[in-house]
C-alpha cells in the first residue's frame, strides 16, 4: 500500500529535476570546463605537457615567431590536448606563463570520437 501512496504523491508533485535544454543550470565560478589554447599567446615552453598528470598534452610542430615580454622568440612546438582523456585538473592553466592554455567556463560536451584533440 505504501508504494501506491508514493506513486500517487509523486504524480501530483513538482519534478525534482531541471528541464535542461530549456532551463540552463547555473555554472559555479570555480567550474573547470573544456581546455582551450590561444595559439597567438603560446611560446612553446612545454610546461603544460610536463605538469599534466594524465599525460594528455603533447607538443607538436608549430614553428612561428612569437613576442613574449618584449622579445621575439622562435617557437618550435605547440600543445595538443586529447580532450576526452583530460581530467580537467587545471595544472596546465596554472603553470602556463603566458595564459595561452586555459580552462573555459563552458561544459565540455560529449562525443563519440575518442581522438578529439585541441591544438
Amino acid at each position: 500500500m505504501s508504494v501506491l501512496r508514493e506513486m500517487i504523491g509523486n504524480f501530483f508533485s513538482r519534478p525534482v529535476t531541471i528541464r535542461y535544454p530549456w532551463i540552463k543550470v547555473p555554472i559555479p565560478d570555480t567550474f573547470r570546463g573544456r581546455v582551450a589554447n590561444t595559439d597567438e599567446l603560446c611560446i612553446g615552453c612545454s610546461k603544460c605537457s610536463l605538469v599534466c598528470p594524465a599525460q594528455v598534452i603533447t607538443m607538436i610542430d608549430g614553428p612561428r615567431d612569437v613576442v613574449f615580454k618584449g622579445k621575439t622568440l622562435a617557437r618550435k612546438k605547440r600543445p595538443q590536448v586529447d580532450l576526452y582523456k583530460c581530467i580537467r585538473c587545471g595544472l596546465c592553466e596554472r603553470h602556463c606563463p603566458t595564459g595561452s592554455i586555459h580552462l573555459e567556463h563552458v561544459h565540455a560536451g560529449t562525443g563519440t570520437d575518442r581522438d578529439v584533440r585541441v591544438t
